[in-house]
């Protein structure tokens, strides 16, 4: 039996992988997950608190009365922590039942494995608040992504945000994923690491495209 350490299996791989594939039964991942999720609606709910990605509210302030643009405001808030659980359910079950059909391994271990990522996924989410707050900067201008650097090479505004979805906090991700994987699976690193990189380059792909569509939207 083997219970979750979420931040333990998040800094020490190299131990977690070994019991997370030993062990048969893997308590506490359904009741881990449902509090991840909720973290992350939390903080998605205060990311729009603070108005950030509401851009097209501040546009329209002056067309619209004060009690619509509250309840603009309100609706705003509601949709993103909706959007937050949504996010925290995708990114814990989509890579899970990826890499889940490439194994004969129970899904629960898959699932684990996610839940170590997810705290890294809403670290950046809760660094880039203080980010946009106090320093003005959008998700294209965050030092820990390509995005700076692409707006130095291109005026392509999809491959700005494609290349600013790629960040430190990502490229963690990849790491965690691949360790687990690779010792779970026991299939050869080039084969895991094709699958982890294909997994996140169809979740940056979909992040540059939503982000191009709303970028389109507030035009």
């Amino acid at each position: 039996m083997n219970r979750i350490h979420v931040l333990r299996g998040l800094f020490y791989p190299d131990l977690y992988t070994y019991k997370l594939r030993d062990s048969e039964y893997v308590p506490g991942v359904w009741k881990n997950t449902t509090m991840l999720v909720l973290l992350s609606g939390l903080i998605f709910g205060i990311s729009a608190y603070f108005g950030i990605g509401s851009e097209y509210l501040s546009k329209n302030l002056t067309a619209v009365s004060r009690e619509n643009y509250e309840l603009h405001k309100l609706l705003f808030m509601i949709g993103q922590l909706i959007w937050g659980l949504f996010y925290g359910l995708a990114m814990i079950f989509i890579p899970a039942l990826f890499f889940w059909t490439f194994s004969d391994i129970e899904l629960k271990k898959f699932v684990t494995v996610q839940l170590y990522v997810m705290p890294v996924l809403l670290l950046e989410k809760v660094i880039n608040i203080p980010l946009a707050t106090g320093l003005g900067l959008i998700k294209t201008s965050s030092p820990f992504s390509l995005g700076v650097i692409a707006q130095y090479i291109t005026n392509n505004d999809f491959i700005i945000y494609f290349l600013a979805a790629i960040t430190l906090f990502k490229v963690w991700v990849i790491f965690i994923e691949y360790k687990y994987i690779k010792m779970l699976t026991g299939k050869r690193p080039g084969i895991v690491l094709l699958l982890v990189i294909g997994i996140n380059l169809i979740f940056w792909l979909f992040s540059a495209l939503f982000s191009f569509i709303q970028f389109e939207k507030i035009l």
